[in-house]
């Protein structure tokens, strides 16, 4: 026929709905609600012809049969209960629904469908729906590839950050803490970093495709694998709890993995460290895990690399492990720790127990304890009013006698004893050895069985955000060892532990400064304010490994430069002060990272002032020329 002759249509008719119809291949369907039949309508697409066409008692025969995918039962148990639990009558005595779930298409194969349903309502009965299907399985299929192309890293063929994070946690949340065991693995390259600037980028990408493909295959196939860095990467094995099998795994990946790489006449070598943490042992959760075996990975590095290391409590644990003591030989140790870097202990609590009020609380006991007090007391202070609230308080023997008075002698008694406040070596303090002795040449303190006290503000900035206090019943003497203990504690409350709940800023400061703690190699140490000589380096501020210079500036031994940095904090601060200082320093890679710097009490040679410097490990988009 000469296509002259076609007629061509100006609108739409039956006809091309029917065609279109045809090409999208719908399957329509009739569900009687009362009868509990559905009824499907001739023709049939091919992609359907696997269904019955008939039903009865389809609420139940949709998913007994297998008819629907069983993970997709859900969708049509919440369809049934909204119509027959949750309908209420109004003007529309209609209700659409749509959803996309699994058809059985030939035996145990599924395709997916997009479902489009109208339910008629007789009053709020449901009497019948009706409704079509069509095939999205072509969607369905490309939109897995995209994500299956997102979730893996394309160099070396494991998961990607985001993607190895979501399948650990789900694989985690299947897991039962009382009969179920599970192991991270974090390796990170050593020596990455030299190849990879001597051989370049192309030779480097070949380093980190090896190490994936020596990594996917050297564990299970339900372990899960991924890359969460440039050349760090995450392994869970999830039911797994033979330890001696997994130290013997380990050893065999690094000792296959030990090699060295040449290229244009030169030799470097390459190996990795490792660092386990045990579920449910060390965590239930990926960040408890990844935090305790990222420890274990720095402990790895910092014994020699190539090597693996399993997390170890070392405050609670050690004490146990190491031989069979006494709860009070155990608090004798801890003490002596204690008493011997507080600052250090301190941190690691924080460290170990992932909470502020943990530490305070342990650090509390430790303090009365170490210096026979009967009462510490750690108040807030409103910035507005100016008001103090208790926060914490500790009680020692003769406690009770402190704390069995009214609030208002409380109050009176801290408003006078703040009174006396003034600024010394150790911060602002108030101190009084015998409140008898001061009663007499000043206004007398309420009758409340003080005999004598040492207070010190807790400040952030220039700002008063608290205050703690050590209280006795009887008079004593005031050691310099007590004073900086609280002023050490009160720098830390001030700055780590006890941010204002008013400021942002220093939410975030707290956000950064955890984070700091969860990644401490080399970011944190203490330094001589005159000669800026590292005097402690390190996560837990241990002094400095016999391997560093200690005649080398700390601008040059850890931050590869000639001169100081420019945002250099030391010259910043006060002599003696207890402000905190935000800063940037040049990292190991040149590029800039933000830090925090504040003085120490303690002193170093020939009684020089030590700066604790915080230096974070996010770096600044900058690049700081020399």
């Amino acid at each position: 026929m000469d296509d002259a002759h076609i007629a061509i249509p100006s609108t739409f008719t039956e006809n091309i709905f029917h065609k279109l119809n045809s090409l999208d291949q719908h399957l329509y369907f009739r569900w009687d609600l009362t009868s509990d039949t559905v009824t499907l309508q001739l023709p049939v697409p091919r992609k359907f012809r696997d269904l019955p066409q008939e039903v009865h008692q389809a609420s139940t025969m949709l998913w007994t049969q297998e008819l629907l995918h069983p993970d997709d039962r859900p969708l049509l148990h919440t369809y049934l209960h909204i119509l027959f639990q949750e309908h209420t009558p109004t003007s529309d005595s209609i209700r659409k629904t749509s959803c996309k779930l699994r058809i059985r298409h030939h035996k145990n194969k599924y395709l997916w469908a997009e479902v489009h349903l109208l339910t008629y309502f007789q009053g709020t009965r449901p009497m019948v729906a009706f409704g079509n299907l069509h095939s999205i399985q072509a969607q369905k299929l490309w939109l897995h590839r995209l994500q299956q192309r997102a979730d893996f890293d394309s160099l070396t063929g494991l998961l990607t950050k985001d993607a190895a994070i979501r399948h650990i946690e789900a694989s985690l949340s299947m897991l039962s803490p009382e009969h179920d065991a599970a192991m991270m693995l974090l390796l990170d390259a050593d020596g990455f970093k030299a190849i990879n600037d001597n051989f370049g980028h192309l030779f480097g990408d070949g380093v980190l495709a090896k190490m994936g493909h020596t990594i996917k295959h050297h564990f299970r196939h339900s372990d899960i694998k991924g890359r969460i860095g440039g050349d760090e990467f995450v392994v869970l094995l999830p039911h797994t709890a033979n330890l001696d099998g997994v130290r013997r795994h380990c050893a065999d990946l690094i000792e296959a993995m030990h090699h060295d790489y040449c290229a244009e006449g030169r030799r470097l070598p390459f190996s990795i460290s490792m660092g386990i943490a045990l579920y449910p042992d060390h965590g239930l959760t990926y960040r408890e895990l990844f935090k305790h075996a990222d420890r274990a990975l720095y402990e790895a590095k910092s014994r020699g690399k190539n090597q693996f290391r399993i997390y170890e409590n070392k405050i609670y644990q050690a004490p146990q492990i190491k031989s069979q003591r006494d709860p009070e030989s155990t608090l004798d140790l801890q003490m002596k720790a204690f008493q011997d870097n507080m600052a250090e202990f301190i941190l690691q609590i924080f460290y170990e127990t992932n909470s502020a009020e943990a530490t305070i609380d342990y650090a509390l006991g430790l303090l009365g304890r170490l210096y026979n007090f009967d009462r510490i007391v750690i108040a807030r202070c409103d910035l507005e009013t100016g008001a103090y609230q208790d926060a914490y308080e500790w009680f020692g023997p003769n406690g009770a006698l402190l704390k069995n008075v009214t609030p208002d002698c409380l109050t009176r008694r801290r408003t006078l004893i703040l009174r006396h406040a003034k600024p010394t070596a150790y911060g602002v303090m108030a101190i009084c050895e015998d409140t008898a002795k001061q009663a007499q040449e000043d206004t007398p303190l309420p009758n409340c069985h003080l005999g004598a006290y040492a207070y010190s503000l807790i400040t952030q900035g220039e700002a008063t955000t608290g205050c703690i206090g050590v209280e006795s019943t009887r008079p004593m003497r005031i050691t310099p060892e007590l004073i900086r203990s609280l002023n050490v504690f009160s720098v830390l409350l001030g700055n780590i532990l006890l941010p204002s709940d008013t400021s942002k800023h220093l939410r975030k400061n707290l956000r950064i400064l955890h984070d700091i703690l969860d990644h401490l190699p080399g970011l944190i140490y203490v330094v001589d304010k005159e000669t800026m000589i590292p005097v402690y380096v390190g996560r837990t501020m241990r002094p400095a490994d016999t391997g560093i210079a200690l005649d080398t500036p700390c601008y040059k031994l850890l931050h590869g430069r000639s001169l100081p940095c420019r945002s250099c904090p030391l010259p910043s601060l006060s002599p003696a002060g207890q402000e905190y200082l935000a800063c940037e320093l040049v990292g190991e890679d040149g590029n800039m990272v933000a830090a925090h710097a504040c003085n120490l009490v303690e002193t170093g040679k020939e009684a020089h002032r030590l700066a604790l410097i915080v230096q974070d490990h996010t770096e600044a988009a900058h690049e700081e020329t020399p």
